[in-house]
């Protein structure tokens, strides 16, 4: 008798296991498609359904800067097209800026940044990051493999203008992407700062924080599930999206902003952030009263003037 009571439980331990090990297959694979892969097949260039249900076709859309433009592409290290604008302002210089955008968005979310950067006398590169826009790819990676194609970009603009000073700017998901960037050896000496917007401190943190805040699930062991699948479909691992690893070892001087009334990346994140960061300047920004990834619009002569002063030492132009 005891040796049966003990096989069944070791069956339904069993049978259990494989049953929650199932869901976890099939869960993970949903939030893995429904939140970093893009593409339908009407549109191979629809963002994630996540973003999608989010933000309606007709709000995706901005003006393009009215400045002579040029199309850029390269291929990043994994062999994905990558495309982008380059912006030329009215004289020639030799500041430069990079603007990545966030979650979902192309590069037309970043024209309004680029226009203030333009009018400042800056050439400017609004690319469309890995999985967005014209760019290649099917999976985003939120931040992990962006920084790498980011630092693509800059080693281009020093090939092709030696003297070039860059500047990076990212926005929530861009801001993580040039967080990364920002502590990576191959990161051309030309990238002299970095401005990030509402970035988050590790992609897993701010995913678990989502699944307990907007659906009540337990990081443990959702985040497990769907972080297995991530691995397998997208190609990461969540933690490896981690820009509070790496502003430890970052290269230039950073300036963190964050809206103090973003509610899908907590504001005392911007606070560990710059906490954490090892970079040869530091300062941080909060913006009363802004939302996520809308600081630059809540008070924009503060957001701009306070890039001015910060960036200035390294630019060496008295008009920074």
């Amino acid at each position: 008798m005891k040796k049966i009571i003990i096989s069944c439980l070791l069956t339904a331990v069993l049978v259990t296991a494989a049953l929650v090990i199932g869901a976890g297959y099939f869960i993970g694979n949903y939030c893995v498609h429904f939140g970093l892969e893009r593409g339908t097949a009407e549109n191979p260039q629809e963002p994630p359904k996540a973003y999608a249900l989010l933000m309606p076709p007709e709000a995706r859309h901005f003006a393009k800067p009215n400045y002579p433009s040029e199309n850029w592409n390269i291929e990043s290290d994994d062999g994905i097209y990558l495309a982008a604008s380059y912006f030329k302002p009215e004289r020639r210089t030799d500041k430069w800026v990079i603007v990545a955008h966030g979650y979902g968005c192309t590069q037309e979310n970043s024209y309004y940044i680029a226009e203030n950067y333009l009018a400042m006398g800056y050439n400017v590169l609004t690319p469309d990051l890995r999985a967005a826009g014209l760019s290649g790819g099917q999976y985003l990676t939120l931040g992990y493999k962006e920084s790498e194609d980011i630092v693509l970009w800059a080693q281009k603009i020093a090939a092709e203008h030696p003297d070039a000073k860059i500047l990076l700017h990212g926005v929530s998901m861009g801001a993580a992407t040039v967080m990364m960037a920002a502590g990576k050896d191959d990161l051309p000496d030309n990238v002299v700062a970095a401005v990030e917007d509402c970035g988050y401190t590790s992609a897993y943190d701010l995913i678990a924080i989502q699944l307990e805040n907007s659906f009540g699930l337990p990081a443990f062991p959702a985040m497990n599930l769907l972080n297995w699948r991530c691995e397998k479909k997208a190609g990461f691992d969540l933690r490896e999206a981690s820009p509070i690893e790496a502003v430890k070892h970052a290269r230039v001087p950073i300036l963190f902003i964050h809206g103090t009334k973003d509610t899908l990346v907590p504001p005392n994140m911007a606070e560990q952030l710059y906490a954490a960061a090892n970079a040869p300047k530091k300062e941080i920004l909060m913006v009363p009263g802004a939302v996520h990834a809308a600081a630059s619009q809540a008070d924009q002569q503060t957001y701009f003037l306070t890039i001015r002063k910060f960036v200035k030492p390294y630019m060496n132009d008295p008009n920074s």
